[in-house]
């Protein structure tokens, strides 16, 4: 089992991104500016993107 960071293409993961936030147009709003890990055990099993949050107060 690995943890790999994504550094480029990150698209390719785009059908386990759709399952946590089902409007493509959302994930494109953080997807470059987060770090994205995937989880490969024979195959990817999970991803995860790290974004800054920033609050609007």
């Amino acid at each position: 089992m690995k943890i790999i960071e994504v550094k480029e293409n990150k698209k390719q993961y785009l059908d386990l991104l759709l399952l946590a936030d089902e409007q493509e147009d959302m994930v494109d709003r953080y997807l470059d500016n987060g770090k994205m890990y995937v989880l490969d055990d024979n195959g990817v099993k999970c991803e995860c993107v790290i974004t800054d949050c920033i609050s609007s107060n």
